[in-house]
């Protein structure tokens, strides 16, 4: 029996000029997929947006509002000279952002290329790819939670303390009160083990798509372990089992990797590519 990976198929989601309210959509998105992989891509001085899915989710995605998902015939290879994964700052039971904002990674990739073109270099070439795949994690935060308040092993005791603010077996500084309270809310949503990665081919853009995402998320490296076939980002699906994840709630990842507040002001890609649903000629080389 084949695994739902292997069905996992390549699309491009391609946005109409008065597409509007990105991280909104994003969030309603989150709501009904439950794994996806998606790469904002920056080659050419235009920006891509491709989703990798199966059947069940891709439906999900062509219900975007102001959007047309179309089926890529072939299976990108994006490589890149340099490339970061990234893992938690805080604690998986805490959020690193408490509601859903604006994604500045649009905006970033046109400042890069204006640096790029203002240096003499060209448009720059650069990536964030993420997967998800849902996961209920309120078990374990709630078990977070539990230590933190210094609660007896009793499950009905425990369970309890989570729903009552008042009772507490002892008393927490502020701090931790702030804490258990913000990883209460994270216990409430629903959850995604994510792997993030950014791929450029120079530090110095690295550098600043890396100011697009959340303090609460640092770089790692993964050694010699992760060879030259990590730096090809289209392969992050089959490489998560031996990845970091980041546990996100649906809020946390929205504000990731939502899609433009308003793609008119952006340069995304607009040329006409070979497809499945269209049936047009493809210059492959624009990936």
């Amino acid at each position: 029996m084949g695994s739902k990976m292997m069905e996992m198929k390549w699309y491009e989601l391609r946005l109409y000029p008065n597409f509007k309210d990105g991280e909104e959509e994003m969030l309603n998105l989150l709501y009904r997929v439950d794994e996806f992989a998606i790469f904002i891509i920056r080659k050419n001085g235009m920006t891509r947006i491709l989703v990798r899915t199966d059947d069940i989710n891709a439906m999900h995605f062509s219900g975007i509002q102001n959007a047309r998902l179309e089926r890529l015939e072939w299976n990108p290879s994006l490589r890149y000279s340099l490339t970061r994964y990234y893992k938690m700052r805080v604690h998986s039971a805490l959020p690193i952002v408490e509601k859903v904002r604006p994604s500045i990674i649009y905006t970033m990739l046109e400042e890069l290329d204006n640096i790029g073109n203002s240096d003499g270099k060209g448009g720059v070439e650069c990536i964030l790819a993420c997967y998800a795949k849902y996961k209920d994690e309120a078990y374990s935060i709630s078990r977070w939670i539990m230590r933190k308040e210094g609660h007896e092993h009793s499950l009905v005791k425990a369970l309890k303390s989570l729903f009552t603010s008042n009772e507490r077996v002892r008393r927490l500084s502020p701090l931790t009160e702030s804490l258990v309270e913000k990883a209460r809310w994270k216990m409430r949503l629903k959850h995604f083990h994510t792997v993030l990665a950014l791929g450029a081919e120079d530090v110095r853009t690295l550098d600043m798509l890396e100011g697009a995402l959340p303090y609460g998320l640092v770089a790692y490296s993964n050694n010699k372990r992760a060879g030259d076939h990590f730096s090809d980002l289209s392969s992050v699906v089959e490489h998560a089992r031996v990845l970091k994840k980041c546990i996100l709630s649906d809020v946390e990842l929205a504000s990731i990797v939502a899609l433009p507040k308003d793609a008119s002001i952006l340069r995304l890609a607009t040329t006409d590519r070979r497809t499945f649903t269209t049936g047009l000629v493809v210059d492959a080389d624009t990936l």
